[in-house]
């Protein structure tokens, strides 16, 4: 997924939570932005008579008006619905830990890695456990062991979640790893519980928390970093769109001279 694809997923899970639970507000919004759309087309369709007062709009040039007016629309209604970017942000971090989960090319190219590296370890008995793709076990009855295979399994969710979702991991700055003191809290307590082995599914919930609580330490910063990206494109498609009205203005004006 392109950063840009990325945003555009979390702009449209955002407008998707802003009409299902804010359905009075977002007739409002709605409303207004329908005016302020109304306003930016009559101000595309005269402004160029600041230079060309003769100039007459065509119908070709108000199809350049109707993109302003358009875009003016689509951008209120999503200002306002990035209110939600939280909760559109936890919905793709749940979404991606379950597509993690079901990703079997990952999992055997993380599988993989995972056995060379606690083999290079020689520290473990690996007599009766063969190579992939035949052998799909890694013996693990050392401490040591345990932290390297979770090791490779936190690193390589992490790295994942940071190619598949470049735009939210930018924004919340995630990591490509899971700090090593929390890696090793992770594996402490997993053997206080009792656990024998250590699953990549508990690799992946870990990072998931991880990337959880970046999710919550920069809220505000995650509102505010998709409404200047929605800003930016907004603005850059009124220039577009006033500058092509303005072009055609500018042609009229020097064919007449």
């Amino acid at each position: 997924m392109t950063y840009f694809q990325d945003f555009l997923s979390l702009l449209g899970a955002a407008l998707t939570i802003f009409a299902a639970s804010e359905r009075a507000m977002l007739t409002g919004v709605c409303i207004g932005g329908v005016v302020l759309a109304a306003l930016c087309w009559w101000v595309c369709s005269i402004y160029s008579r600041l230079w060309n007062k003769s100039f007459r709009v065509a119908s070709l040039h108000h199809v350049f008006c109707a993109m302003a007016a358009m875009m003016t629309l689509a951008a209120t209604v999503c200002f306002v619905a990035l209110r939600h970017a939280q909760e559109a942000s936890e919905a793709s971090v749940s979404f991606w830990e379950e597509q993690l989960k079901w990703d079997k090319v990952w999992a055997t190219k993380t599988f993989n890695t995972a056995y060379d590296t606690v083999k290079a370890l020689g520290i473990e008995d690996f007599t009766k456990y063969p190579a992939p793709p035949i052998g799909r076990k890694i013996p693990i009855t050392n401490n040591l062991s345990m932290i390297e295979f979770a090791k490779v399994y936190t690193r390589s969710a992490a790295n994942h979640f940071v190619n598949k979702r470049p735009c939210l991991s930018g924004i919340i700055q995630a990591r490509s790893d899971v700090p090593a003191d929390v890696l090793k809290k992770e594996i402490s307590g997993f053997f206080a519980k009792g656990g024998l082995t250590y699953e990549a599914t508990d690799a992946i919930a870990l990072v998931a928390a991880e990337i959880r609580k970046g999710l919550n330490n920069h809220l505000p910063r995650v509102v505010k970093e998709f409404r200047i990206m929605l800003v930016g494109i907004f603005l850059a498609g009124q220039l577009l769109a006033f500058g092509l009205v303005g072009w055609a203005a500018y042609r009229d004006l020097k064919a007449r001279t």
